[in-house]
Parts: structure tokens; C-alpha cells; sequence
């Protein structure tokens, strides 16, 4: 039997899932990572941080996201959840909120560049989040932001930028020395990797 192939681009904005999560009921910090593609950078802060915190990891490919749900079935502080995270954000950490959780950070890796300008609108930082997170998501979380690719990086800064968001800080290291399989090739190849954390809405917390 051969091997299901699992697509590399996914449009979100053709996903239509609305998913339901009731949050983990209980208020401690919550750690999301959007595009988890294999776990390997969920999997890190589940070693690293224990119990002590709630990890949400978002994958857009439905057969990898299963993979990654049952990779994570046994610990009940991490969710797993397919579809675009853009569009289901809201559903799974306003739930989090009300129990008292802060969303300390938030996670965009290596995330697909949609190269074509007509495609830019499938960016996951995009126009549509910053409006839309803006609206319910407290102050003070932390996102973070780590590509490959220099143009969309510039991209993304501009984006910020145009929106207001400015308190942005530029960083070297892998955040708690956590690294992907991908980012490892990269950096194998001597590409650079690119990185930035600002807080949305702003803050001047740095």
C-alpha cells in the first residue's frame, strides 16, 4: 500500500472548520504553536515546562494534525487542532481566558510564504488576524515569529508596522534552544533564519 501523501500548501481560507474547545479547566499559562508540522517544537515545551503550562498547537493539515493528536493523546495540557488557526483562534483561547488563563505566547514557525501577491491573504499573519485579535485578545501576549524566508519576514515586519505594531525585537537564538527538523536543515545549508517577537495588542512590556 503506498504511502498518503500530505500536501505541503494548504489554502486556510478554503477551510470552513469551526472548532469547539471548553479550554482545560484550569488557569495556567497557555503556549500556542501555529503550523506544529511534526510536534517537534510542541513537544519541546511539553519537556521543558511539565505540567506547569497549556500547550495549544494548531495544524492546517488534517492528516499530520491527527498524527500530532495521537502523538499528544496522553498528556491532558496539550490540544491539538486542525484547520486554519486564524479562524478558530478565538474559539479555543477565549475559552482559556475565562478560566483565568493568560496566553503568554504565541508561536507562528516557519509558516507557508505564499509567494504570489494574489495569495497573500493566506499568510497567517495577515491584516485579518491583527483586526481580529485585537478585539478580544488581551494585552500583554507575546508572539513570536521565526522564518526562513527573508521577503516574507520584511513582509511581516511592514505589516506590523502599517498597523501600529512597533515594539519589535529582532533575536538570534532559537527561543528555549527548541529547534525543528526543518529549521535544523536550514540552518544545515547555511540559510538564515529570522526571527522577531512583538506583543499584539501592542504593549510596552519589552
Amino acid at each position: 500500500m503506498s504511502k498518503r501523501r500530505v500536501r505541503h500548501h494548504v489554502n486556510p481560507l478554503a477551510d470552513q472548520t469551526e472548532v469547539v474547545f471548553d479550554g482545560f479547566g484550569n488557569d495556567k499559562p497557555v503556549i500556542v504553536d501555529i503550523g506544529a508540522d511534526h510536534g517537534e517544537f510542541s513537544a519541546g515545551l511539553l519537556e521543558k515546562f511539565g505540567k506547569e503550562k497549556n500547550i495549544i498547537a494548531f495544524e492546517i493539515r488534517k492528516p499530520r494534525a491527527k498524527k500530532l493528536q495521537e502523538m499528544f493523546a496522553p498528556h491532558k495540557n496539550v490540544a491539538v487542532f486542525a484547520g486554519d488557526a486564524v479562524r478558530n483562534m478565538k474559539n479555543v483561547l477565549e475559552p482559556c481566558i475565562a478560566q483565568g488563563a493568560v496566553i503568554e505566547e504565541i508561536y507562528i514557525n516557519f509558516p507557508d510564504p505564499w509567494f504570489k501577491a494574489r495569495h497573500h491573504k493566506r499568510r497567517v499573519m495577515s491584516k485579518r488576524l491583527i483586526d481580529a485579535v485585537q478585539t478580544w485578545l488581551p494585552a500583554g501576549t507575546k508572539w513570536i515569529y521565526q522564518t526562513d524566508q527573508k521577503h516574507l519576514f520584511d513582509d511581516t515586519r511592514t505589516l506590523l508596522e502599517e498597523n501600529g505594531i512597533t515594539n519589535i525585537r529582532y533575536f538570534d537564538e532559537a527561543p528555549y534552544g527548541l529547534t525543528t527538523k526543518w529549521e535544523n536543515a536550514k540552518v544545515l545549508a547555511g540559510e538564515k533564519i529570522y526571527r522577531m517577537a512583538f506583543f499584539l495588542p501592542p504593549t510596552n512590556t519589552f
